[in-house]
This record gives C-alpha cells, sequence and structure tokens, in this order.
C-alpha cells in the first residue's frame, strides 16, 4: 500500500475514535459550547430549553439550572414576529431571522436579533435552534452616530442664521446709530434699508419656524386649484416674460385641508427657484391632479404612504440637478446658486410646510431637461371653505374700541399708536390679570380683544375664557410668533379663531382687525 494511502487510513481511524470520544464526554461538549462567545439556546418544538450556552446565561443574568425552567415564550419579552412568514420557512429547513427584546432575570429588556433554524434530534425530534445577537451596542452607536449628525446639522444651521442675521443688525444698529447720534440726518432712503433689513429678518425666522414645522396653521378645507388661480397674477409677474407660465387643474378634484397662505407660500418657493434653473427662459407647469400611490411605488419613495392624494406638481424646462443636489437639496442653507442669490432656506421651509399639512413630497430631475417638484396632499372631507382674496383694501379710519393685550412693550406702544391714528380707541395690557381687570370695567364698550396668545401673570387661555364668560360675543384676534398654547399638536388653531403671525406689517394689522371686526 502506498505511504500516503496507510497515512490517510490512519488518519481516518484517529479522527473516528475521536469523534466516539467527543460523543461519549458530555461535559466536554459542554465545555465547548460554553467558549461559543454567541448566545444561542436550543428548544422542542413547545418552546422549552433543551439547550443553550454560557454566553446566553450571562447576557440574560442567569445561573446555570435557571433557563431549564424557562420556555421562549418566558425569555422572549415582546413577540418575535414568526408567524406568519418564520413557521412556513422553518417549516421547509430554513432558517428565519427577526428583531425582538430579551427579559432578563431582573425583568430588564434587552433588544436582539433572533435567528431561528429548525434542528431534528438524534431520535428525529423536531428542535429549534434560537442563536441570539445583542443590540445594545449597535443601538448605541446608532444613536451616537444620529446625535453626531444631528449636532453637524445644528452647527450649520447656527452658523448661517449667525450670517445672516449679523448681515441685518448690521444695517439695521449702523444706521439707526448714526441717526440717533446726529451723525446722519434720517431720510427716506436709509429707512427703506432699515425696514427691508428688517423684513429680511421676518423672513428668516419664517424659514426657520417652517423647517422646524413649529409655524401655526389656520387649517380649512381649501380647494387647491382655487389657491393656484389666486397666486398666478403674482407669480407670472415674479418669473418674468421670457417662462411661460401654465396652470391647469383637473376637474372634481377633492378638497384637502390646508392654511391657505402657507400653500401659497409653497407655489411661491417652488416657482422662484424654477425660475432661477431658466436663467434663459423656458417653461413652468404648475398642475393639481389626483394621484392612486400603492404599495411599490410607496416601498421605492421613502417618506411616502399608500392610498389616494390631491397632487400638486411645479415642474421647470431649466438646468436640472445632480445626483449630490437632490440627495441635500432640503438641508438648510444648501444652495447651489451663486452669493447672494439665494439663502438656502427656500426649500427647507417647503419640506417643513409639507410636512406639517401630513404631505409628502418627490422630486425628479434631469441635468439639462429640468425638475419637477410632486406634493402629495390627503383629501379632505367637508365643507369647502371660502379662500381668502390676497389684495385686502384698508379703509382710512375706524371707529371701534379694542383691547390690545401684549407684554412686549415696543410691539404695544406701535399697535396703540398705529389704530389710535386711525381713529380706533384702545385700552391697552401689559399681562393676563390687567387684561382680566380692564375688561371687567369697559367690557360694554369693547368691541375686539387683541390677544398675544403667550401672556405673563394670567395665560391668554384664562383671558380667553374669562373674557368669553363675560361676555359671549366678544370677537378676538390672536397674535404670537411661535405659540403652543392654543394649538393642538399638529399646530393648528381652532378654526373659529382669527390669527396674525408676527412680525407683521401695520397694513396686515389693519386689514385683519377690519376683517375680525366685519
Amino acid at each position: 500500500m502506498p505511504e500516503t494511502s496507510l497515512l490517510t487510513t490512519v488518519n481516518v481511524k484517529r479522527t473516528a475514535a475521536g469523534a466516539r470520544t467527543l460523543r461519549s464526554s458530555a461535559s466536554f461538549l459542554s465545555a465547548v459550547l460554553d467558549q461559543i462567545t454567541q448566545p444561542f439556546a436550543v428548544s422542542d418544538q413547545h418552546g422549552r430549553l433543551i439547550l443553550w450556552n454560557r454566553a446566553l446565561e450571562v447576557l440574560c443574568d442567569y445561573e446555570p439550572v435557571d433557563p431549564a425552567r424557562l420556555t421562549l415564550a418566558n425569555l422572549i419579552a415582546s413577540e418575535p414576529e414568526l408567524a406568519p412568514q418564520g413557521v412556513p420557512a422553518l417549516a421547509n429547513g430554513d432558517a428565519y431571522t427577526c428583531t425582538a427584546k430579551l427579559r432578563t432575570r431582573n425583568g430588564e429588556l434587552i433588544p436582539v436579533e433572533l435567528r431561528f433554524a429548525a434542528l431534528n434530534s438524534p431520535d428525529g425530534e423536531p428542535m429549534i435552534l434560537v442563536i441570539v445577537s445583542n443590540l445594545s451596542e449597535r443601538q448605541r452607536l446608532e444613536a451616537e452616530l444620529r446625535q453626531s449628525q444631528k449636532m453637524e446639522a445644528i452647527g450649520k444651521l447656527a452658523g448661517g442664521i449667525a450670517h445672516d442675521f449679523n448681515n441685518v443688525l448690521t444695517t439695521i444698529l449702523g444706521l439707526t446709530e448714526s441717526m440717533i447720534s446726529g451723525r446722519m440726518t434720517p431720510n427716506a432712503e436709509s429707512l427703506r434699508e432699515i425696514h427691508h433689513a428688517g423684513a429680511h429678518a421676518a423672513e428668516l425666522t419664517n424659514s426657520l419656524l417652517a423647517f422646524s414645522r413649529r409655524q401655526i396653521l389656520q387649517m380649512k378645507t381649501i380647494r387647491l386649484e382655487t389657491v393656484m388661480a389666486s397666486i398666478a397674477k403674482m407669480v407670472g409677474r415674479l418669473i418674468g416674460e421670457d417662462i411661460r407660465l401654465q396652470v391647469s387643474a383637473a376637474h372634481d378634484l377633492p378638497a384637502i385641508r390646508a392654511d391657505q397662505s402657507q400653500i401659497e407660500q409653497v407655489l411661491l418657493n417652488l416657482s422662484l427657484n424654477a425660475r432661477d434653473a431658466m436663467p434663459k427662459g423656458g417653461e413652468l407647469c404648475i398642475r393639481a391632479t389626483t394621484a392612486v400611490i400603492d404599495d411599490e411605488w410607496a416601498k421605492q419613495h421613502k417618506g411616502s404612504r399608500p392610498g389616494k392624494y390631491v397632487t400638486l406638481s411645479v415642474q421647470d424646462t431649466g438646468v436640472g440637478m445632480d445626483e449630490e443636489t437632490l440627495r441635500r437639496l432640503f438641508e438648510p442653507f444648501f444652495t447651489r446658486k451663486a452669493p447672494g442669490k439665494g439663502t438656502g432656506l427656500g426649500l427647507s421651509m417647503v419640506y417643513g410646510i409639507v410636512k406639517q399639512h401630513d404631505a409628502f413630497i418627490d422630486v425628479t430631475s434631469t441635468e439639462g431637461k429640468g425638475t419637477e417638484f410632486a406634493i402629495y396632499f390627503p383629501p379632505a372631507v367637508g365643507e369647502v371653505e371660502e379662500v381668502r382674496a390676497r389684495d385686502l383694501t384698508v379703509s382710512a379710519k375706524g371707529s371701534a374700541t379694542v383691547l390690545i393685550v401684549e407684554d412686549e412693550k415696543s410691539v404695544r406702544r406701535l399697535v396703540v399708536e398705529v389704530l389710535s391714528n386711525l381713529g380706533y380707541r384702545t385700552f391697552a395690557a401689559a399681562n393676563g390679570e390687567e387684561a382680566v381687570r380692564i375688561f371687567e370695567r369697559w367690557a360694554d364698550q369693547i368691541d375686539l380683544v387683541l390677544l398675544d396668545a403667550i401672556l405673563p401673570k394670567k395665560g391668554a387661555r384664562e383671558v380667553y375664557d374669562a373674557v368669553r364668560a363675560r361676555k359671549p360675543s366678544m370677537r378676538f384676534l390672536f397674535t404670537s410668533g411661535y405659540n403652543e398654547v392654543f394649538i393642538n399638536t399638529k399646530f393648528e388653531l381652532d378654526p373659529s379663531f382669527d390669527f396674525l403671525r408676527k412680525p407683521f406689517t401695520t397694513l396686515e394689522l389693519v386689514s385683519r382687525i377690519q376683517k375680525a371686526l366685519a
């Protein structure tokens, strides 16, 4: 016999002898299993644990004899998704993986990944192998990564805000200081610069509130095509004559639940973005139609959900976007525009407004061919409310009596002065307690309460309730820059409330007061 064959025969005999030794030594097998650092257990078909290793005992803080009294149902706190997908898999001899929570001896819950596999014992009894992976460390690292990314985004956001606000404040402080010191005579041009800087600051805060989804919405059941028609002329003026505008809507569109002014803001921002993408002219199409999203489409488009929707589409024939721009499109202060051509907050504002409306947005773009933004609104039920006209007329004088409740002294003085100059009679209160005292005395003469939504000493809700209890017919105009008192988790005011957002112009103030008194 050749030497190699003889050696092979010897080795086979030795291996077979070793196997018999291993099979006859339960303690040896137990020692081997305990050296395996991956926790696992074997159960019978009823879930009773038959075999496990030391790693599982350590993970669950059990003594060596404890698991013998356990079943898989006792050990796994949250129901693993073993049915309906898992059972057929195990029956076919395939493995099945899911996530669950493992319960320790002291009741602590550990996030784990469980891998189930079907086994047969030497006697042919069906068994289940469960391999356990502890997800605690992975989840901790993922949480740290998310926090790091969040802090990086906040830092970028803060840097962008500081940059823009510092420019605004430099203009305001420099010009006003020069006028106060006498180095500059107040003139119309300087005042226009101050006003422009203040308006820019207001745009920044509105953008931030929209991005953070903290704006106060006045939700109404409205028709999207009516809003589109009301703003079409303004869009046409903004995009210029070298861009052809098409506005169309499908017949019998369902209504949507929305804040009209915010939908108008979305249309303006997307239209301006489209204009900038078509420096040599082109075509801008704004369409409203219906769409049905199925499960397959929803899986391929992050943030979407299956169902029926009313769709607002803004499509241009501009330069389009590359993959990186598409990926970062809604990041605050991210912009491909030249310096001074954009703040990088416009699309972030659009995204925040869309999310506040329980809608979602899908963007498609091809370089050199154009871009389409499609916003999907859930249809609304209920009676459709009238869309507010954009152009409001303001009469020169008023004769009503207004109680102004505002804790900010400069704002209170401004409102009193504006209304008094127009002939309104005014009472002013700096806090809730003072407001209630004034109203109790002059209730019969007061026609309207201009109420700041956040007040010291006595909250605006208490003031509102006290005034309504004394005079149920009293009319209110609420005002705030940011408020969580009168609004629900979606920042939606009661439809019966009229609301004036800060910062407001004197024209907006008088217009809203006239509307509230009408």
